[in-house]
């Protein structure tokens, strides 16, 4: 892989910060229509382009992040971040199934009781991507250690914190705890947000490191 690509996939994690933002806005927009009815059509489509611009972002991402660590020999996080491109597809393909439809996650959908077959199949995915975000993490931290890096270092810790949080909400939301989950949401997205910013640093100061090989 070469070192532009590389460079492309850390400007891009800014686009994807601003994207993210904007988007947010829109969604929060749509999910309410004129009248303070909600718009599950409007939300619907909205979220599915959402998911579709971050989950392509973010499998280039990384992709160039594994192509970054390969040039520099270093292949232990190949596996996580493979898992977590295909967890993010698997992902955008559940979501266009459901319509943009949110899971359940704990309420019974309409038509009967527990959770809807698309629901345990994006949880299960979730689960995945939790696990491969966690063993991601290790992974840059090993990556920093092995090139001396300490920006990649930060990067794997940050990631680390952010994945534990969302495990961590996960569990309360799964057990019932609304308001506990929320706050501890809004503390993993503004972790993740800092582990973007680092990441896409990283991967535009290890592009001119890949250029000097």
């Amino acid at each position: 892989m070469s070192a532009a690509m590389v460079r492309t996939g850390g400007i891009l994690v800014f686009f994807l910060i601003l994207a993210v933002l904007v988007s947010g806005i829109m969604l929060a927009g749509a999910a309410v229509g004129a009248g303070g009815r909600p718009d599950p059509a409007g939300f619907g489509a909205m979220l599915v382009l959402m998911t579709a611009v971050y989950n392509g972002v973010m499998t280039f991402v990384y992709w160039t992040t594994k192509g970054l660590f390969n040039a520099f020999s270093y292949s232990r996080a190949d596996f996580p971040i493979l898992t977590l491109m295909t967890a993010l597809a698997l992902n955008l393909l559940l979501t266009l199934l459901g319509g943009g439809n949110l899971p359940a996650t704990g309420a019974a959908p309409a038509g009967g009781g527990g959770l809807g077959v698309l629901d345990a199949l994006s949880f299960g995915v979730l689960l995945a991507m939790i696990a491969a975000w966690i063993w991601f993490s290790v992974a840059a931290i090993g990556f920093g250690a092995q090139v001396g890096s300490l920006l990649w270092r930060a990067i794997g810790i940050v990631y680390l914190v952010a994945s534990g949080l969302v495990a961590i909400a996960l569990a309360l939301l799964v057990s019932g705890s609304g308001a506990a989950f929320g706050m501890l949401a809004l503390l993993a997205g503004a972790v993740m947000l800092g582990g973007w910013i680092c990441h896409g640093i990283g991967l535009i100061v290890g592009a001119k490191e890949m250029a000097r090989i």
